[in-house]
């Protein structure tokens, strides 16, 4: 979580994005809840038999019609709002990246290899890029639904929200306790490979000097 308020505070400038994808992301939610319950109210009049309203369940056939075309509707465009939002991180970031290795001294290049800092460059803003196309599109809308779907919980019985809220921090914690060494793994696999595309990348670089030779 402190990771991802530093990306949107250094990025704070494209709150307009954030701020629609949140709105898009709670109406996604309200709908996929809303639409069981509008079925369940239907099959209860149903069960009825000829006592069933015919009204009221053709205004819930359309009501759930009309929530799951624009449920689509706002999916859709949400994740045209995730592309673009990723695609604007990335050009912030790498204007940015260059920026700051412009105003680096020169004695910083002395020891680092220019491809290292490319494929440094490549491969974070990427990652990043993904991260928030993930966060806009999936996860996002994940913890709404998850939230709201615990008050819906909790209104009918206290103990049994209580019950499913615990298997989250539980959840958490194994994640990170079993992600600790990967982390480590990944950040070590991440610099071998940053080097060597490096090092590829300035033998490729300076292949027609090699080749005059």
């Amino acid at each position: 979580m402190k990771h991802l308020w530093r990306i949107v505070k250094f990025t704070s400038e494209l709150w307009r994005y954030y701020v629609a994808a949140g709105v898009m992301t709670v109406t996604l939610s309200l709908l996929s809840l809303l639409q069981p319950m509008f079925s369940g109210w239907v099959i209860d009049e149903i069960r009825k038999g000829s006592a069933a309203r015919v009204g009221f369940v053709v205004t819930l056939a359309l009501l759930i019609f009309a929530s799951d075309l624009l449920s689509n509707l706002i999916n859709n465009l949400n994740g045209f709002l995730g592309d673009r939002l990723g695609y604007k991180i990335d050009r912030l970031l790498a204007t940015r990246y260059f920026k700051h290795l412009l105003d680096l001294p020169q004695r910083f290049f002395d020891t680092e290899l220019s491809g290292k800092i490319i494929s440094r460059l490549n491969r974070s803003v990427s990652q990043l890029s993904d991260y928030v196309n993930m966060l806009t599109n999936n996860f996002l809308q994940f913890i709404v639904s998850t939230v709201l779907a615990l008050l819906v919980v909790a209104y009918y019985s206290v103990p049994v929200a209580l019950m499913l809220l615990t298997l989250y921090p539980i959840y958490i914690i194994l994640t990170t306790r079993t992600s600790g060494k990967w982390m480590k793994y990944q950040k070590e696999m991440n610099e071998h490979s940053d080097i060597a595309a490096g090092r590829f990348a300035e033998v490729i670089g300076q292949i027609k000097v090699v080749k005059s030779f």
